[in-house]
């Protein structure tokens, strides 16, 4: 993440940053390597869809950034580097660093509210000339997350509920202002899309605190300290106070990249109480997993664990509690809230 004077400012509202949302753009990824790609106007979508180098046979994701981001930062190299192992997807990253910067609720969220609306029309258009709805998956971390949510409501909505995006899959989406009694914003849900798969990793800090989509997935309980993260020092938005929070886009890039023979299998149950003492709702170790390749007709809260250091995922293994001590690149076990 780039360096932000007086972090704790923007997050409170207390700087403001102008808006135009004609700063936003589309990137897109076509491979081999993240230098191979090319920026678009937000109005120049069609021109993307006429590249020799867009195959409109293959799947289309659409990558959201979170707050205080851009495409310079680490989650988007390695958000990129993990698609561009793949051979069946475009990939297509938001930039819209200059909006989510400033402070987060005078700034960010309402630009992520206004921005939504104007990108759901550009893709309604796009899926009106040969972008093929059933083939295009948004994915979008944090504050990308909700606005994931807010795109695909509006497509519904717009299409008058004649269109509905597939896949919406949110990482940790943002938690503040959104689940409060009276929000700034509604937050993501299940009915956002026709699959809404969620992994949350920051619960109740920076993270959604409670389940809401279709398939919810809750690593490690979904809560700080993740395995290998370094104790919270409680500096608001330094690395180690998010180290939990990016763990999600970490987990996710993993199960894009699909290097390991080990993949990210979960369980489903109750709650973290269950998961621990083995007692599930359906014992299907083998067949569902996190992330990427998760299955599209499951539901409910699923539970898993993982190491601490990449590779991150256990396969089976992750689906049978162990202490988080025996964790591999497991740190500061008296810290963990998850135990």
């Amino acid at each position: 993440m780039k360096a932000v004077k007086n972090k704790s400012r923007l997050l409170l509202g207390l700087r403001k940053a102008p808006a135009d949302l004609h700063s936003a753009k589309f990137i897109h990824y076509y491979g081999p390597t993240y230098v191979d790609s090319a920026i678009y106007d937000l109005e120049d979508f069609q021109t993307i869809l006429n590249d020799e180098k867009f195959d409109k046979s293959k799947n289309t994701v659409l990558y959201l950034h979170g707050y205080l981001e851009n495409v310079d930062v680490e989650s988007i190299h390695v958000i990129v580097d993990a698609y561009m192992k793949r051979t069946d997807t475009n990939l297509i990253v938001l930039d819209w660093g200059e909006l989510a910067d400033g402070n987060y609720a005078f700034d960010a969220v309402v630009n992520a509210k206004q921005l939504g609306p104007v990108l759901a029309k550009i893709l309604l258009q796009q899926f009106d000339n040969g972008l093929d709805i059933e083939k295009f998956h948004i994915v979008g971390h944090s504050l990308g997350g909700q606005m994931a949510g807010i795109i695909g409501r509006e497509i519904y909505a717009r299409s008058k509920k004649t269109k509905k995006l597939k896949r919406v899959s949110a990482l940790d989406p943002a938690f503040p202002l959104f689940y409060m009694t009276v929000g700034m914003a509604k937050h993501l849900s299940r009915h956002d899309a026709e699959f809404v798969d969620v992994i949350h990793t920051d619960a109740w800090l920076y993270g959604a605190p409670f389940s809401t989509g279709t398939a919810d997935f809750w690593p490690n309980a979904g809560k700080t300290l993740q395995p290998g993260c370094p104790k919270r020092n409680y500096r608001m938005l330094s690395d180690n106070d998010l180290s939990s929070h990016r763990r999600s886009w970490w987990f996710w890039a993993e199960s894009v990249a699909n290097e390991y023979p080990v993949k990210f299998n979960c369980v489903k149950a109750k709650d973290w109480s269950d998961f621990k003492v083995g007692k599930l709702i359906n014992d299907d170790r083998e067949h569902v997993v996190m992330g990427h390749d998760c299955p599209t007709n499951i539901s409910g809260d699923y539970f898993l664990q993982t190491n601490g250091s990449k590779p991150y995922a256990r396969g089976v293994q992750g689906t049978y509690y162990i202490e988080p001590k025996d964790l591999p690149g497991y740190l500061y076990v008296e810290d963990d809230l998850a135990t």
